[in-house]
């Protein structure tokens, strides 16, 4: 059957482009008004009025223009468009300063490029800008500018960053440049600035947009990926998709189906699977799918979110990093892969982390010889999608994988097809954690056997599984702040120290044979007799800092900041790369942060940027090491030692290396409106006639299972109830709404101090579990009013048992541990303030010590310690939330650790779920903690250093 979509005419506007000012007037500034000055004395909400506005103007649009709106479109979301200017905020700046013929260095300029202390609501770069050009020059009048016209200067921008590059003096030069910003006017002018910035001009507003147009715009961009080709297909509200539409098309990006992480026991996980599904390695790289057209003539690379990077891996089967090893059978015409870039280390033979892909790359695509350089990308494939005209996600997986070994010849090391294993019970995906253990790997993917691919979806077919422990384990680098950058949120720079004879890594990223020699011994550092010489930049962290800590920071370096403006930093005690900060501060005057991070990263940007030629991927702080002194932190020595080593995160009690396993990222699950029904019935009416507003996920106190919003509002609807996102609209009457949320964030605050109720997420669960709605009672009260919260207290009885209903097993457990009497000693209550007490320092800790041969003094030693301070020691492995090594010789050590690690393994097979494995530490941990006064981080404590 031909699709719907096939036999639509290309749409035609009957009549001229419109004024790109009447675009600027009509939506930009209109969408700008109601985000800076809010709704207030008009009685309809925020969200209310901008999708009044935007479809006003879509109205507009219609009748006096015609039905291609992509012209206005890709101006309203830039950050969509396919063209690629390369200017940032620091060309745009020197741009305009020259434009405007200040001097270098001048006061403006200065205040420009420190842009970010001077937004606020309503105020950006481009603000900024267009207030110096109006305090210079007149606005220009008669000449007028059309939305098509403004497409054509774009264009000849993108086509200028290909042919000269993109720099400020390059920017300056640039014809249709400098034409827009000598005939344009300055409202004109701001949203051309955020528009060559690819700034979100309409805020977030795009889904109310694309809704406006057409009802399946939203769906048909997240398979295509292209606003062009969405405008040209649907334009008539009244031609719907049909599900053929909605499936992949070759040559166009689509968002790809990703792997749902749980936490639940193996039975459950098996029972999801359906007790038959495929085991595959998690690989640690970027999701890539290959686009193969016309017998390879033409090739593309997409990223999970429709980055085109064709230009890094090849666009044919005659050239690039990948295309050119890609064999296929010969009648394959066209197909679609989707699989994981990595990067492989050709000496070590193993595959790198993360933040190394585009860099080896890039590297290999300089040599255009994927052999002649020691580390260069590498494509595991595990999905073949799409094959000579026709779609294969209806297909189930295994013929799918039967399809793809079929057709496509691997390579070693540059293309290979994921291996896998069919299996069907709990005691496999057990033995498949044990391998990912030993191997170091992520975790693995469990596939459902016959599960057909979903695109854009995150569902319960794919599940990832990480042993528990690898989340907790990550370098923490002990990093000095050198530098800032004030603004809203300030950003610190922080550095790596610099010992005597030591060189910073230059362009090629050689490394100097004298640190190497100094790398080789282990946790040298300034133990040893060489000196610190100076300290170099590496990274910019803001992410991780809380109010407090910002505060406690400024308030111990204050009076020891200078402004580099006024006073240069000195090269004999800081090296700084291209990225200078606003302002910095001497090293012994300073504080030291610990940061945490993925992996390294050392793009092309970043040789230039940072003095170490490298910096950190996803860095954020952890906290303030008040106990180091600036001459302890991370060396570059250090650093090189762990860009030479390949991470083994499977021992626990080895040596923390640089590019561990990732930090945990919050995930937006994406909704799958691809294979479901448009309308689906509730499985009761439970909630029917009441509206829901969900505001958090939730964590629940007895399993720990997170519950995804998302999740929480499909619960509701499947019961009957009616999901809303906004409390004002007049679409319902107030005493219909219930708000729920668990957690104090900033929407949940504003609603809070307006009088609304909050009801805790644990009210819908017991609605469920109860089969009707119950009463409210003061477990349920989130942030209520103090006559509701009265109200909640007269239905329970004083330790919080209800009048009304029924006790569950989980209400009972969790009653239990509430109303459980604390320990006493000689017949005192140990209250919280008690527990701070020296006395108590390890009251909440069961520890381990694993026995050697021969009973030692240090041994009993240990356990007098542990006990007389609150702590219990027990004999089985299994009931201890910490393991102690104690102090013995390098054998006796190894032995205690093979046998910790054994017991480990027993665990992951003794439990029907991922059991959390403890920390294991040495027995100077207990030392530190008892001079310090509390328990000292677990991780600084590795047995492997002691």
């Amino acid at each position: 059957m031909a699709s719907a979509l096939e036999s639509i005419p290309e749409p035609q506007n009957f009549a001229p482009s419109p004024d790109f000012k009447w675009l600027c007037e009509e939506l930009f500034v209109k969408i700008d008004e109601v985000r800076i000055n809010g709704t207030a004395g008009t009685g309809k909400s925020a969200s209310f009025t901008y999708y009044e506005t935007i479809s006003n103007f879509v109205k507009l649009w219609r009748k006096t223009v015609g039905n291609n709106i992509y012209p206005a479109l890709v101006l309203a979301l830039p950050y969509r468009d396919r063209r690629i200017y390369s200017i940032k905020d620091f060309v745009l700046i020197r741009t305009i300063c020259s434009y405007l013929k200040l001097p270098k260095n001048s006061t403006t300029e200065q205040r420009l490029k420190d842009w970010k202390q001077y937004v606020g609501k309503g105020r950006n770069l481009s603000s900024l800008l267009v207030e110096e050009i109006a305090k210079r020059r007149l606005e220009p009048n008669g000449k007028v500018n059309t939305i098509d016209d403004v497409n054509g200067y774009l264009d000849e921008l993108s086509k200028e960053r290909n042919t000269h590059g993109r720099g400020f003096k390059n920017l300056i030069k640039s014809k249709s440049f400098m034409y827009c910003l000598q005939n344009m006017g300055f409202v004109e002018l701001k949203y051309f600035f955020d528009i060559v910035l690819k700034n979100r001009v309409i805020g977030g507003q795009e889904h109310k947009f694309l809704n406006c147009w057409h009802p399946d715009a939203q769906d048909y961009l997240s398979v295509v990926s292209d606003l062009k080709v969405v405008t040209s297909k649907l334009y008539n509200p009244t031609v719907r998709l049909k599900d053929d539409d909605l499936s992949i098309k070759v040559g166009f990006a689509f968002a790809p189906q990703l792997a749902k992480k749980v936490n639940l026991p193996y039975e459950k996980i098996c029972h999801a699977l359906r007790n038959d599904f495929l085991v595959e390695e998690k690989m640690d790289g970027e999701r890539i799918q290959i686009h193969y057209m016309n017998y390879g003539k033409s090739i593309k690379f997409f990223s999970r979110r429709g980055v085109d990077y064709t230009y890094l891996y090849g666009a044919s089967l005659s050239s690039g990093t990948i295309s050119q090893y890609l064999k296929f059978s010969e009648n394959v015409k066209e197909c679609v892969l989707d699989g994981e870039m990595v990067t492989f280390d050709a000496i070590r033979k193993v595959i790198l982390p993360f933040g190394l892909v585009k860099g080896s790359a890039k590297e290999a695509l300089s040599f255009n010889d994927i052999n002649s350089n020691d580390f260069h990308p590498l494509y595991m494939v595990f999905d073949l999608l799409y094959l000579n005209g026709t779609s294969l996600t209806p297909l189930p997986l295994h013929q799918r994988k039967k399809y793809l070994s079929s057709i496509l010849k691997p390579l070693k090391t540059v293309i290979e097809i994921i291996r896998f294993s069919r299996c069907y019970n709990v005691e496999a995906i057990k033995k498949s954690l044990e391998v990912a253990i030993s191997l170091g790997s992520e975790g693995v993917v469990l596939k459902n056997y016959s599960s057909t691919y979903n695109v854009a979806s995150r569902n319960s077919n794919w599940i990832k599984v990480k042993p528990e422990y690898l989340e907790e384990f990550g370098e923490n680098l002990d990093l000095i702040i050198i530098g800032r950058d004030p603004g809203k949120k300030d950003s610190f720079m922080l550095g790596l120290l610099l010992l005597d004879e030591q060189e910073t890594g230059q362009k090629n990223q050689e490394i100097p044979s004298q640190i190497l020699n100094d790398a080789s011994t282990e946790q040298q550092g300034i133990d040893s007799k060489k000196k610190v010489t100076k300290v170099v930049s590496f990274c910019s962290i803001a992410n991780g800092i809380s109010q407090e800590e910002f505060k406690e920071i400024d308030r111990k370096t204050r009076g020891h900041w200078k402004r580099t403006s006024d006073f240069p930093p000195p090269t004999s005690i800081l090296q700084f790369g291209s990225k200078i900060p606003a302002e910095w501060i001497e090293p012994s005057e300073s504080i030291v942060l610990e940061i945490k991070s993925r992996s390294l990263e050392n793009t092309d940007t970043n040789i230039q940027r940072y003095a170490t030629s490298c910096t950190l991927y996803g860095g954020y702080c952890r906290r303030i090491r008040y106990d180091k002194d600036w001459k302890d932190c991370y060396t570059l020595a250090d650093l090189y030692e762990n860009r030479l080593t390949r991470p083994n995160p499977s021992h626990q009690v080895g040596k923390p290396q640089l590019q561990l396993v990732q930090k945990k990222r919050k995930r937006v699950l994406v909704p799958d409106p691809f294979h479901q029904t448009r309308e689906q019935k509730p499985i009761s009416s439970i909630f029917t006639g009441l509206f829901f507003y969900v505001l958090s996920d939730y964590v629940t106190n007895d399993t720990g299972v997170r519950i995804t919003q998302e999740e929480l509002d499909d619960t509701i609807a499947k019961h009957g109830g009616k999901l809303i996102h906004n409390v004002i609209s007049k679409r319902h009457c107030i005493g219909e709404v219930r708000l729920i949320s668990c957690k104090n964030t900033i929407e949940c605050r504003a609603l809070i101090d307006r009088g609304y109720d909050i009801l805790h997420p644990n009210w819908i669960l017991d609605c469920i579990a109860y089969k009707r709605l119950i009463l409210i009672e003061p477990s349920y009260c989130f942030s209520v009013s103090q006559k509701l919260r009265a109200l909640a207290g007269r239905r329970v009885d004083c330790l919080n048992d209800s009048f009304e209903n029924d006790i569950s097993d989980r209400k009972l457990s969790l009653l239990f541990k509430t109303q459980q009497k604390l320990p006493t000693v000689d017949g005192v209550e140990m209250s919280s303030e008690l527990r701070e007490v020296p006395l108590f320092l390890f009251s909440n800790r069961i520890v381990y010590i694993p026995r050697s041969k021969y009973t030692l003094k240090d041994e009993k030693l240990l356990e007098m310690k542990i006990k007389l301070f609150g702590g219990s020691i027990t004999d089985q492995q299994s009931l201890c939330n910490l393991i102690i090594i104690p102090y013995m010789d390098p054998m006796q050590r190894k032995e205690c650790i093979k046998e910790v690690n054994i017991q480990i393994k027993e665990q992951m097979k003794a439990f029907d779920t991922i059991p959390k494995i403890p920390r294991i530490v040495a027995s100077k941990w207990v030392d530190r903690s008892l001079i310090e006064n509390c328990q000292v981080p677990e991780e600084d404590f590795p047995v492997v250093n002691y």
